[in-house]
């Protein structure tokens, strides 16, 4: 492998709230020869976006081959894929959560404010439509709190 192919950035193609659905999706992506990466960002997630509610896992490939990535997904679609986390108005899996960028201080920085006064949640944000969203609540959660309010 060129040095330059080693500093390409990776960029997300699916994210799924389970390692191991996500690490169907790598191995999916291995066979096909695309080099790819099951990924939790655990330093952004605890220290700079204030340890969002839910977990993430991002698959991730090499910026060079991120658009034939995408076309085969769309071709050859694993089932798995229905388990990753699309946007609720298009459909897109080019979804981000939570919302905040990873590029820019500033905007971070006044969202960490509303979510520290709670005036803001985490959402997910479609790279694609710009949509945003709240995740739906886990059955498992649904029902905890269903039980405990009668």
């Amino acid at each position: 492998m060129s040095d330059s192919h080693n500093h390409q950035t990776w960029l997300d193609v699916a994210l799924f709230e389970s390692g191991d659905d996500g690490r169907i999706v790598q191995t999916f992506l291995d066979e096909n020869r695309i080099e790819a990466r099951t990924y939790d960002d655990k330093v952004f997630r605890y220290f700079l976006f204030l340890r969002p509610p839910r977990i993430v896992w991002r698959v991730q490939v090499r910026k060079n081959y991120f658009n034939y990535t995408v076309e085969l997904l769309k071709s050859k679609s694993p089932s798995i894929l229905e388990k990753a986390l699309h946007c609720p108005s298009c459909g897109s899996l080019r979804v981000n959560y939570p919302q905040m960028t990873r590029k820019f201080v500033l905007p971070t920085i006044m969202l960490h404010l509303g979510i520290i006064f709670r005036v803001l949640e985490h959402k997910c944000y479609c790279e694609d439509c710009h949509e945003m969203w709240n995740l739906p609540e886990r059955a498992s959660q649904a029902a905890a709190v269903k039980l405990s309010h009668p």
